[in-house]
């Protein structure tokens, strides 16, 4: 059976009388990259804030590697890093003098700097000064940083906001390279389901505060349901002609659509038409992405 690393029961954090979160259960297990994903202002930040001490929870329970929350957060803490937001760092310092301050905080030994410098590939920039760095940089050392502590759980919020596409892509390879290199589990909280489904195999979406789906990208993928296509040159008859034939198809703006069915039930409506002299022009598959089912769960219209 796979460790538990995190666990959370009924989870609830309200602010006056509305509840930021309410009644979250998470499950993460150890090796695992988990994608925390929801709209903006869903709770993902509340959640991830209650995870690591820094806000207490109004109701439930926490357990991160088996451990109470409650009774033993500092050896619980000890294990974990975290980038939340953005990255703090001395501007005017280089990434090593900036890595060495925190350092001594956590008292590890110094040779652990050029072996996170390595892990987030800042080696070749570690004696600029960062108000020199990239915001892609600047995040690599954030992540640096959360390293430091060689810890077994890294929870990163938002790691890729407000980066240009290169940005993203160095640390989307980043965090996935993390559990199979540095044996490390990863939370990675979004509001872009396309960039979760490129880095995560679980995902938990929250909106409103409540959890409402958690499984794996595949089963998510499952809630894509596909339609056939169809247009002809006289979309009405033929419509008519499929129904009186027993055949389940819509009509919509002179197009036919035919859901879930098989090959075998596409060709067979194919050879009816033809068989009743419809000239068809185009026969296309329409599949529902991963985002037009987040954007359907979440109840959030149109892009986020």
């Amino acid at each position: 059976m796979n460790e538990m690393i995190i666990q959370t029961n009924q989870l609830t954090k309200k602010f006056g009388k509305r509840n930021a979160v309410e009644n979250v259960n998470l499950e993460i297990q150890k090796g695992q990259i988990y994608g925390f994903l929801g709209p903006n202002g869903a709770g993902k930040t509340t959640t991830i804030r209650m995870l690591l001490g820094l806000s207490k929870p109004t109701k439930g329970s926490i357990h991160l590697f088996g451990k109470d929350m409650k009774r033993e957060k500092l050896s619980i803490l000890r294990k974990v890093g975290s980038l939340v937001e953005y990255p703090s760092y001395y501007a005017h310092l280089t990434a090593r003098e900036n890595l060495e301050a925190v350092r001594i905080l956590l008292n590890v030994p110094k040779t652990r700097i050029d072996e996170v410098l390595h892990i987030v590939r800042l080696s070749k920039e570690a004696n600029r000064p960062v108000k020199g760095f990239s915001l892609g940089m600047k995040q690599r050392l954030g992540i640096a940083t959360a390293l430091l502590g060689n810890p077994e759980l890294l929870i990163l919020d938002e790691p890729t906001n407000g980066l240009d596409p290169s940005g993203i892509l160095e640390i989307r390879e980043l965090i996935k390279s993390m559990p199979t290199e540095h044996g490390i589990t990863i939370l990675v909280s979004s509001h872009l389901l396309s960039e979760i489904d490129q880095m995560a195999s679980q995902v938990g979406i929250i909106s409103k505060g409540k959890m409402i789906f958690q499984d794996s990208i595949e089963v998510l993928r499952k809630k894509s349901t596909s339609k056939i296509r169809m247009s002809v040159n006289d979309s009405e008859a033929a419509w008519k002609t499929l129904l009186t034939n027993g055949f389940h198809v819509d009509r919509q703006n002179n197009q036919l659509f035919i859901e879930q069915t098989s090959d075998e039930s596409v060709a067979s409506i194919v050879e009816k038409l033809v068989h009743n002299r419809f000239s068809i022009y185009r026969v296309e598959e329409e599949r529902k992405s991963l985002e037009d089912i987040f954007l359907e769960l979440t109840g959030v219209e149109g892009s986020l």
